[in-house]
């Protein structure tokens, strides 16, 4: 049953445990993790910015669309389960896949999509679990493979990557801090790559200030980390060529210049590649999604997110372009696109409350996540829509007290 802690590891994918070894989880502070990578090397490091990253967001695949969103008791962390749904391509409904995980999901999950062909889901591990296990679908109807991460993925939606079925990239919080994994032999073959600290004493981590380490990314074969600068107009994102790590294109775009950047999403699909920045400061954050050619970053206009606002969810939006929805304690959720460089953030209309991610297409459409306690509701805006109308209900049976 979705959301039990008994269901157990798969086989293929996780060694031998010992049964004194419990899968009771604690848990999540809420449905915004943040997480945080070595600090050596960065003298500057208090100054870099640090912006909580969710990890509810959406997918998109040529098999249909994914999204993982937090539900049961929120405010419990040992009744809050992450659930695995799935809207095939030419479907308006969704369902929940979380069964497919194979292991109690209360830590969070993380998603990729090789080029936008299958899903890879990394299941993070909470108490006495160090490792990450894996599972990869080529597609809708296709059997999961599994694999596992001898680490534990990092707490960021980006922690992820894969370029096809065998070369893929992992951000991961291991016994020597954060580090970079790749693997170009399928989802268990996984080496190092490089470590937070090592990365920050490179000439390139010396000139970013690197503070911690964010997102990974495949750029046409080529491994790339994303982290957080304390220095001032530096994009931190690392690009492991000829044996080492340079810096991809250090310089911001030009409404980030002055600003210590941190990289909060990395985005290819094949077409190109993006990048959702943030600054931070006492007044609030700013947003930037900003895509790379020709050597250099080309940006949005900022997006500013006050201080009494919460970003809930970010991810890929139609194209190549980004969604980003946030929310103050008061008042409706805003969801907010940027779809090419220059151009002002588009606004779309306020999703209904409770929204936990939003998913977009087929076309122009959009799909609202809301969650409530169970009960997942799916509200539906067209391109010729001003308002949100309601489309499917969900229950999604969760044993509470499973945890425990």
């Amino acid at each position: 049953m979705p959301g039990r802690v008994e269901r157990a590891l798969p086989r293929a994918a996780v060694p031998a445990l010992s049964g004194a070894v419990a899968l009771a989880l604690p848990a999540l502070t809420g449905i915004l993790l943040a997480a945080c990578g070595s600090s050596a090397h960065a003298p500057s490091a208090a100054a870099a910015p640090s912006i909580p990253t969710p990890l509810a967001t959406s997918v998109q695949t040529s098999a249909g669309t994914w999204a993982t969103v937090a539900m049961g008791h929120l405010e419990q962390p040992l009744n809050t389960f992450w659930q695995l749904l799935f809207r095939p391509a030419g479907s308006a409904s969704w369902s929940n896949q979380v069964q497919a995980t194979a292991v109690a999901t209360n830590g969070g999950l993380v998603l990729a999509s090789p080029r936008g062909q299958g899903l890879l889901v990394g299941v993070r591990p909470t108490n006495l679990l160090t490792f990450s296990p894996l599972i990869l679908t080529s597609g809708a109807g296709s059997p999961w493979s599994t694999g596992l991460l001898p680490e534990g993925l990092a707490a960021r939606p980006g922690a992820l990557a894969a370029a096809s079925a065998s070369d893929m990239i992992a951000l991961v919080n291991g016994r020597d801090g954060a580090q970079v994994l790749t693997s170009t032999g399928g989802p268990s073959a996984w080496r190092t790559a490089i470590t937070a600290r090592a990365l920050a004493s490179t000439a390139a981590g010396r000139s970013c200030g690197l503070a911690s380490l964010t997102a990974v990314a495949d750029m046409t074969g080529t491994a790339l980390a994303g982290g957080s600068c304390s220095r001032p107009g530096v994009v931190g994102v690392f690009a492991e060529r000829a044996g080492g790590w340079r810096l991809l294109a250090p310089a911001p775009p030009q409404s980030l210049a002055h600003d210590r950047i941190e990289v909060l999403a990395l985005q290819d699909d094949g077409n190109g590649l993006g990048a959702l920045l943030g600054s931070s400061a006492g007044n609030g954050v700013s947003l930037v999604a900003a895509w790379y050619g020709d050597g250099r970053w080309s940006g949005s206009q900022p997006l500013r997110v006050s201080a009494a606002e919460q970003v809930s969810s970010f991810g890929p939006a139609s194209g190549n372009g980004m969604f980003v929805l946030f929310a103050a304690p008061s008042g409706p959720a805003q969801l907010a696109v940027a779809s090419s460089p220059g151009a002002a953030w588009r606004q779309l209309a306020p999703p209904p409350g409770k929204t936990a991610t939003v998913a977009f297409g087929p076309g122009a459409s959009v799909d609202a996540l809301v969650v409530q306690d169970t009960v997942l509701s799916v509200w539906a805006l067209t391109a010729r829509a001003s308002t949100w109308a309601h489309r499917q209900t969900v229950k999604v049976p969760i044993e509470f007290g499973s945890s425990e």
